[in-house]
């Protein structure tokens, strides 16, 4: 489906929007709504990065 190389940059693009999540979450700690929702978004995020590490252990 994906070679390791492909899954590698996905691997890097994926760090990087945690990456702006944790910087989002930050800026936004007094407006509660904003930071539930990056919060969710974030959580989605890291589902999808446990299953590329599995398939990249494969």
């Amino acid at each position: 489906m994906f070679t390791k190389d492909e899954l590698l940059v996905i691997e890097d693009a994926l760090r990087i929007a945690d990456e702006e999540y944790i910087k989002l979450l930050d800026e936004n700690k007094n407006n509660k709504n904003r930071m539930v929702a990056y919060n969710r978004k974030q959580k989605k995020l890291w589902l999808v990065q446990n299953k590329l590490k599995k398939l990249l252990k494969e």
